[in-house]
């Protein structure tokens, strides 16, 4: 799958829809959220810093080492990565410490409530 390149243009429908529903949250999963927040670092640092309290780190990474071992997947895209790991560094990137510790942490605790 093809997933889009080069720099994202402003007022896009998640934006907007972030923006309008006060109970829409989104996740950072898959190797499409992981593109999605690295294409376009200057845009990036804004959508987070806007929607930093809707926003939640996920990954369907299945890699057991962080270096993509045991990842399974058949998408040559992914072979030899973890997508967790690459999430976590375009986050940390384009996000402020507490807008990360929101986004990876803080959000997830707050949605799901787990009872620890």
């Amino acid at each position: 799958m093809a997933y889009p390149t080069g720099k994202i243009k402003p007022g896009g429908l998640t934006d907007r829809m972030l923006s309008d529903y006060p109970n829409l949250y989104g996740d950072t999963s898959a190797n499409s959220g992981r593109n999605a927040i690295a294409r376009d670092p200057d845009f990036t640092a804004g959508f987070l810093a806007r929607h930093k309290d809707k926003l939640m780190f996920g990954t369907d990474c299945r890699c057991r080492d962080g270096r993509g071992t045991g990842q399974g997947s058949t998408e040559p895209a992914l072979k030899g990565k973890c997508v967790a790991r690459e999430t976590l560094t375009a986050l940390k990137y384009s996000a402020s410490p507490d807008v990360f510790c929101k986004i990876t942490w803080e959000n997830g605790l707050k949605l799901f409530k787990p009872n620890f």
